[in-house]
Formats: C-alpha cells, sequence, structure tokens
C-alpha cells in the first residue's frame, strides 16, 4: 500500500493525478506554503490533509511515498530529509544544483538502498520519441540536434529569477540531453557550453537565459543541445537524427523521416502523438510498479539519472570557464 505525500501544488497536481488511486496508491497530505493556494485546496480535496509546513509529512510513518514539486533550491534539503525517514521520492528535475549535493544524494542512499528515487523526466514516455528511440542505429548516427525552446518567457521572472544558483541547463535542457542520452544508450565524453542572455539582460533575470551546448559522443558522434528559455515560441521539443542513411526530423512542422533507398530519398510522416500528455502519468506510474513489484522494469535507473546530473554540471562548469571540459561521472 502506498501512502503520499505531495510537496507543491503547482506540477504536484499533475504528481496527485498519478499517484492518487493508481494500484492500492492515495494521497494522504498536500504541503503548500501559499495561504491562498491552501484555502483552494481545502475546498478542493477535503479528505487530505492540507498543510503549509513540511515536517509534518516526514514524521508521519504511514507515508512511505513523497512527490517533490516545490522550487528548485529546495530539492536537496527535501530529498534528504525523505532518506533519513526512510521515503521513497519522487521529484521534478533537477534532483539538486550543486554536484557536491548530488554526491551526497548519492551516499545517502548507499546506505539505505530500499529507498527509491525517481526524477519525472517526462519526455521517455512520448509515444513519438519511443518510435524514434526503437528505429535508430547508434552505429550509422553522425550527428543529433535536440532543442528545448521553452516559449514561457515570464517564468524565468518568477521564482527561478530569485534563486542565486538557477540553471537553464538543469530547469531546461535536461530534458533533451536525457532523450540524447536514453535515445543512443550512450553517455557523452566532452562538453563545451555558450551562452547569452541577450534577450534577458534588461530583466531580473541575471543568469544565461539562452546556451548551446556541444556534446561529443563515443565514436566521434557530435551532438548540439540548446537550452532556448527567452523564445518567443510554442513550447516544444525539436530534434534531429543524421544517420548515414536516414534523417529522423520532429519539428513544429510535423514528424518525418528521410529515408535512402536506391539512390533516391524517400520522405515518410510518422503519425505518432506529441506532446502526448496522456502518456506522461506513465513515469511515476511505473515507478510505482516497481515499488510494489521490483521485478518490474524501470523506464529510467538510478545511475542513468546520476549520469545525466553529471552532464549537465559539466555543461554549466563548460559555460561559467568557457572551454571545453571532460565529463567525471559520479
Amino acid at each position: 500500500m502506498i501512502k503520499a505525500a505531495i510537496i507543491g501544488s503547482g506540477i504536484g497536481m499533475k504528481h496527485f493525478e498519478a499517484i492518487d488511486r493508481y494500484r492500492n496508491s492515495s494521497v494522504k497530505i498536500i504541503c503548500e506554503k501559499d495561504k491562498a493556494k491552501v484555502k483552494i485546496l481545502k475546498k478542493k480535496f477535503r479528505n487530505i490533509e492540507i498543510i503549509s509546513d513540511e515536517k509534518k509529512i516526514f514524521l508521519d510513518k504511514s507515508i512511505n511515498l513523497v512527490s517533490i514539486a516545490s522550487y528548485d533550491d529546495d530539492h536537496f534539503t527535501q530529498i534528504v530529509k525523505c532518506i533519513k525517514n526512510n521515503k521513497h521520492i519522487i521529484v521534478e528535475k533537477p534532483m539538486c544544483l550543486k554536484a557536491e549535493q548530488l554526491l551526497k544524494i548519492k551516499n545517502l542512499i548507499k546506505k539505505k538502498p530500499n529507498i527509491k528515487i525517481i526524477s519525472n523526466l517526462v519526455l521517455r514516455t512520448n509515444s513519438l520519441f519511443l518510435k524514434f528511440k526503437n528505429n535508430i542505429s547508434y552505429k550509422d548516427i553522425f550527428y543529433i540536434e535536440a532543442d528545448y525552446v521553452w516559449g514561457r518567457k515570464e517564468k524565468l521572472y518568477q521564482w527561478r529569477s530569485q534563486i542565486k544558483d538557477y540553471s537553464v541547463t538543469l530547469g531546461a535542457a535536461i530534458h533533451v540531453i536525457d532523450l540524447v542520452m536514453w535515445f543512443t544508450k550512450k553517455k557523452p565524453i566532452n562538453v563545451t557550453s555558450f551562452g547569452n542572455n541577450l534577450a534577458t539582460k534588461k530583466t531580473n533575470f541575471r543568469n544565461k537565459s539562452f546556451i548551446v551546448y556541444i556534446f561529443e559522443f563515443p565514436g566521434n558522434v557530435i551532438v548540439k543541445i540548446s537550452a532556448n528559455a527567452p523564445s518567443i515560441y510554442n513550447h516544444f521539443h525539436e530534434v534531429k537524427i543524421f544517420e548515414k542513411n536516414k534523417t529522423l526530423v520532429h519539428n513544429y512542422l510535423g514528424s518525418y523521416a528521410f529515408i535512402k533507398k536506391n539512390k533516391k530519398t524517400i520522405f515518410n510522416k510518422i503519425d505518432y502523438e506529441y506532446p502526448d500528455k496522456k502518456n506522461r502519468k506513465k513515469l511515476i506510474q511505473n515507478f510505482i510498479d516497481v515499488l510494489i513489484d521490483e521485478r518490474i522494469k524501470p523506464i529510467i535507473t538510478l545511475k542513468e539519472q546520476f549520469d545525466l546530473m553529471s552532464v549537465c554540471f559539466a555543461s554549466d562548469i563548460s559555460l561559467k570557464l568557457k572551454k571545453k571540459i571532460k565529463i567525471k561521472y559520479l
């Protein structure tokens, strides 16, 4: 039986939809600090405890799963409290904001290997991207592009602008970095990052808001990823995968395959759903399945999550130092 608590009622409501009443799982507590939101939640959820102090969650021994949907700079301390109080963890990306925090999380989990944790990297559940993954041959790939186009510029000027260490890499690019690593089943070796804040320099958001990353993957495969936070554009994930005799493309006009056959290029439309929001519950629900039955394969492993965070931290170091960085994996 899964008894869950949710911290944060923004994206946390999506967590609620995935957890509550799924396979004998229920949400017992929702924690929200905003007083106006608390009033709304109390009216909406009559049978759920609505609180503003998260301490009660960690002291409640009946709670065995905590879903963390708070601000990015709160994730680390809340994860640590979960591990120390024997609670499984769902956390919005990123897990934390610093490499030393990630190391502490890893060491704590080593001492309590029964505690499981998952970051909500939902692009892995998208049916279109699964189709892409199943139709690529890494030995034939020479170049990949993946662009995270945020298209919600106003979000930068809210709580994100108040976090000193806020990273567009960890807040945006992380999704498409994970996508490429999932597609290829490979880890990048080196990264070189470039960024600017030309579109946001006269605002309260002080960090780089647009970043391009050049990754070198095994076999000299080159990957270019961008995090485009200030774009005037709809929220979107663009992908191009170039192989010797095939190219897969997903852009705002649609999804296509260009295939070379008998000296001719054949153009095929790929009819799979995007953004496929109905499948986004699957990552959290798969995690619950694994908690109930460890024979079930997780959509993303703990090692994959640590590797992804290592890539993101190296990317930000490269941006800061303005040079190529060899990626050190935790």
